[in-house]
This record gives C-alpha cells, structure tokens and sequence, in this order.
C-alpha cells in the first residue's frame, strides 16, 4: 500500500511538472524564485526547470543549475543509506547541504 502511495505521488510529481514545462512555461507563466526577488542573489535551486527543460530537449547549455547535476548521483546513496544506514544519511545529508550551500554561494561570486 506504501508503495502505491508513492508511486502515485511520483506520477503526480512528473505530470505536474510536464504541465508545467510543456504547457505553462511556453505560455510565459513561469513560477519566480523568492529567494532571488528578496535578494536579487540566485538561490542554490535557481536554474532548475531550464536544466531540467534543456536536458529534456538534449541541450546541454552552460548557465544551468550544475551544482544540483554533480549532486544528483548521491541522492540514491543517500536514500539507501537512510534505509541501511541511518548514522551515515545524516552525515551524507549535511554534506549535499554544504555542498548545494557552497555552489550557492560560489555561483554568485563567480557570476554563474
């Protein structure tokens, strides 16, 4: 039963977000960052629906969000660790929490 919750959510999650790619985004109807509205400072997440819309599309364009694309393979070991491993998902978590707090950072310094 817990499985099929979560699958349904996840199919949820992926046809909302192809309403939103394939149909609100070329409307012009785009959902704005806070974070950088408040701050004018690009937010660790900033540039995720055109990495996500690029990748879609085959295009590999630099000025994405490629912070979240080098942290993307330790999310799985993250959720198994959680599962096997709880002591060590702490630790991983804080870790990509760091490492996404850094590229924010970092991507405001250096201009990308």
């Amino acid at each position: 039963m817990r499985r099929r919750k979560t699958l349904l959510a996840g199919a949820g999650l992926l046809c909302a977000g192809l309403l939103y790619g394939y149909v609100l985004i070329p409307l012009g109807l785009r959902l704005p960052c806070l974070f950088r509205q408040v701050t004018g400072l690009r937010c660790p997440g900033c540039g995720v629906t055109d990495l996500c819309l690029g990748l879609l599309h085959g295009r590999f364009i630099p000025g994405y969000n490629w912070g979240l694309v080098a942290a993307a393979p330790w999310i799985p070991g993250l959720l198994w660790a959680e599962k096997h491993r709880p002591g060590a998902a702490r630790v991983l978590a804080w870790v990509l929490a760091a490492l996404l707090l850094a590229w924010g950072v970092l991507r405001n310094l250096w201009g990308i």
